[in-house]
C-alpha cells in the first residue's frame, strides 16, 4: 500500500510543481487583461458618442477599434497559458485531494480491521491501539493538505482578472503566489508523513497476521496431537 500511495503522491506533487512553474510562465496576465478591458471600454464610449451624434464612424472610433484589436492580440497568448495553468491546477489539485482521501479511507478500514481481529483472536490490545494512534496522528495532516489546496485554488480564482473579481484581482496575485509555495510545501510534508505512517501501519498489520498464523499453527498442531481435525 505504501508503494502505491508513494507513486500517486509523487504524481500529484509533480503536477502541482509543474503547475506552479506554468503559473510563473503565464506572466503578468492582469496587466494585459486590464489593457484589453480599458481599450474595450474606450471603444464602447466612442461608439456611444457616435450613436448620440447619429454618426456611423469617425477617425477616433477607428483608432479605438485598432487599439482594442491590438490589446486583444496581446491578450491571447497569456490567456492560452492561463488556460493551461487552470486545467493543470485543477487536475493536480483533484489528484492530491484524492490521495489524501485514500489515506483517510485506508486508516478507517485498517484500524477497524485490526481491532476486530485482535478481539476475535484475543491478541494484545496494544496492536489495535497502535493502528488507532497512527490513524489519529495522520488525519490532521491529510485534512491540512486538503485545506491548503482549497485555499490556493480560492486565491487563484480571486487573482484571475477574467472572473467576477476583476476589479481587485491584481491585489491577489502575490497572495496566490506565496500561498502556492506554502501549499506545495504543506502537501509534500503531508504526503511524506502519510507514507511513513502507512508503512508503520502495514507493519502492525503484518504483526497481527503473524500472530494469527502462529495461533492457527498451534491449534492445528494441538489438534493433530489429539487426533482430530480442527476444520
Amino acid at each position: 500500500m505504501a508503494r502505491i500511495f508513494s507513486v500517486l503522491a509523487l504524481l500529484a506533487v509533480l503536477l502541482l510543481a509543474a503547475n506552479f512553474i506554468v503559473g510563473l510562465w503565464v506572466g503578468d496576465f492582469n496587466a494585459v487583461a486590464r489593457d484589453k478591458r480599458s481599450a474595450q471600454q474606450r471603444m464602447i464610449d466612442v461608439q456611444n458618442d457616435l450613436r448620440a451624434e447619429r454618426q456611423k464612424t469617425s477617425p477616433e472610433y477607428e483608432q479605438a477599434r485598432r487599439d482594442y484589436a491590438a490589446a486583444d492580440e496581446r491578450f491571447q497568448s497569456p490567456r492560452s497559458r492561463m488556460s493551461v495553468h487552470l486545467l493543470l491546477g485543477a487536475g493536480g489539485t483533484l489528484l492530491a485531494i484524492l490521495v489524501n482521501c485514500i489515506t483517510i479511507t485506508y486508516f478507517i478500514g485498517t484500524s477497524r480491521w485490526c481491532r476486530e481481529v485482535c478481539e476475535t483472536y484475543r491478541l494484545p490490545a496494544d496492536l489495535a491501539e497502535r493502528s488507532v494512534r497512527l490513524k489519529r496522528s495522520t488525519f490532521p495532516w491529510a485534512v491540512l493538505s486538503v485545506v491548503a489546496l482549497i485555499a490556493v485554488v480560492a486565491l487563484g480564482a480571486a487573482a484571475d482578472p477574467s472572473g467576477a473579481n476583476f476589479n481587485r484581482s491584481e491585489s491577489f496575485v502575490t497572495p496566490h503566489y506565496v500561498g502556492a509555495m506554502i501549499g506545495l510545501m504543506i502537501v509534500v510534508a503531508s504526503f511524506w508523513i502519510q507514507i511513513n505512517r502507512i508503512a508503520a501501519n502495514y507493519s502492525v498489520i503484518e504483526e497481527i497476521l503473524s500472530a494469527v498464523r502462529r495461533m492457527r499453527e498451534q491449534q492445528e498442531q494441538s489438534a493433530g496431537e489429539k487426533g482430530w481435525d480442527p476444520t
